[in-house]
């Protein structure tokens, strides 16, 4: 497991007048062999994504300082999304009532907002200006700011849903979140899959999937498996568990992913346990 020393060299390269930086080591292994994987030209420049050469990740050769969108409130609104209600059925199979949930980047809020009448303590993090004062003026508990582990205290459940491709050391982000869940407690994260199937089509994939500087973290499942692995989480996708009757479009779905099979994005959640009983148990 690298420590957070590695990775900072990965981060510690000079940023130009515009406020970007140079990636020269691999976000998750730290490797700085890489070859050209593609090059995307979007709003007036173009972006070189590389491939590691030590673990295979796919990531922004370079990067802005500040990835958070500082959306204008007035011309916000709310988008619930099923993977919103998804996420509070985990939640709900898996805590008690009054277990404190975090999430990390929550935007607007809407795992916030849906949550407001369960039994349980809700706080979201989310630096962009527009973003958390939206959801702050709909009574949603979001502290403006950015999420560090050393001051937000013990968490039942940590929820990273589509943000590790926006920061500039998601492994790094992912150990810190893991590291303040108290045992038994849930770790969700949702990200987009590089292998996304409808890349095909080409105005989704322009306008949703390789799209630097805002995503610069292109993420295969074999990645999400290390991440998890890297913080001692075996790591387990959606599939059925998220869901009901009611989703009966996600079935497909879900049976791809009990198969191993990810055509989409990658929606996975493992249990944190305290290492002392995998010792004790393996001993036995």
């Amino acid at each position: 497991m690298q420590d957070k020393s590695d990775r900072s060299i990965a981060l510690d390269a000079p940023a130009d007048e515009a406020g970007r930086i140079s990636r020269d080591a691999c976000p998750l292994c730290a490797s700085s062999k890489r070859s050209p994987f593609r090059t995307v030209t979007r709003l007036g420049s173009n972006h070189e994504i590389v491939k590691c050469a030590g673990c295979g990740f796919v990531y922004a050769a370079t990067a802005r300082y500040d990835t958070a969108d500082h959306g204008e409130i007035s011309t916000l609104y709310w988008r619930f999304r099923s993977r919103h209600h998804q996420i509070r059925r985990l939640i709900h199979q898996h805590l008690k009532p009054g277990s404190r949930i975090v999430e990390i980047g929550c935007g607007r809020g809407e795992l916030g907002y849906i949550m407001k009448d369960d039994p349980y303590t809700y706080v979201g993090y989310e630096p962009a200006d527009g973003l958390s004062k939206f959801g702050q003026d709909h009574g949603v508990n979001i502290v403006h700011d950015f999420f560090k582990g050393e001051t937000a205290g013990a968490a039942d459940a940590i929820v990273i849903d589509n943000v590790l491709e926006h920061v500039l050391d998601p492994q790094g982000l992912l150990s810190d979140a893991v590291a303040t869940l108290r045992d038994g407690g849930l770790a969700i994260v949702i990200v987009p899959n590089r292998d996304d199937l409808r890349q095909i089509v080409p105005s989704w994939r322009d306008a949703r999937h390789w799209i630097p500087p805002d995503h610069i973290n292109y993420f295969a499942m074999s990645d999400v498996r290390r991440m998890f692995a890297s913080c001692k989480l075996d790591v387990k996708p959606f599939a059925f568990h998220a869901l009901t009757m009611a989703d009966y479009r996600y079935f497909p779905r879900a049976m791809l992913e009990i198969a191993n099979i990810s055509l989409l994005g990658h929606n996975v959640y493992a249990i944190k346990r305290q290492a002392f009983q995998k010792e004790g148990a393996s001993a036995q």
